[in-house]
């Protein structure tokens, strides 16, 4: 063996250590390593959302909302949501009628009459806005939300 000889095996020793990493750290290069985020599923509260519609009794224009109507229910009036924040009864025209008060997204409350009725398009549940867990008084339905992890 001659001196060109070493020095090629110890050129081609140092460059292969040097590429793989092994000589700069001290050991090994480890592949890199991809984190697959799962999808956690956990239980939350929704407000109970429900569908209303209009109808024209003695002249005025009459909510039809469902029969178990309660305060903390949202409303969906022509892609409006409002929250249902009581219902009382007002004398209107000399005559006993309910109403509800809403409030929309805004804040503004308002007053509508009602009629409670249950009908095809009021009794599906829709998908309501998630309630904070502190809450409890509000009527609520459980559901499951997909999150990551």
């Amino acid at each position: 063996m001659n001196r060109r000889t070493l020095l090629g095996f110890l050129a081609a020793g140092t460059a292969a250590a040097l590429t793989s990493g092994w000589a700069v750290e001290g050991e090994p290069r480890r592949p890199a390593v991809r984190r697959h985020r799962r999808a956690v599923r956990r239980r939350v509260r929704r407000r109970i959302r429900r569908r209303v519609t209009f109808r024209m009794i003695h002249g005025r224009r009459v909510w039809v909302v469902p029969v178990g109507l309660a305060p903390g229910w949202e409303l969906v009036h022509e892609n409006r949501v409002v929250v249902v924040r009581e219902t009382k009864f007002v004398e209107i025209g000399g005559a006993r009628t309910e109403v509800v008060v809403v409030e929309g997204s805004d804040g503004k409350t308002e007053q509508v009459e009602i009629a409670r009725e249950d009908t095809p398009e009021n009794r599906e549940n829709l998908e309501g806005s998630i309630l904070p867990d502190s809450d409890k008084s509000t009527p609520g339905v459980e559901s499951e939300v997909e999150g990551e992890q």
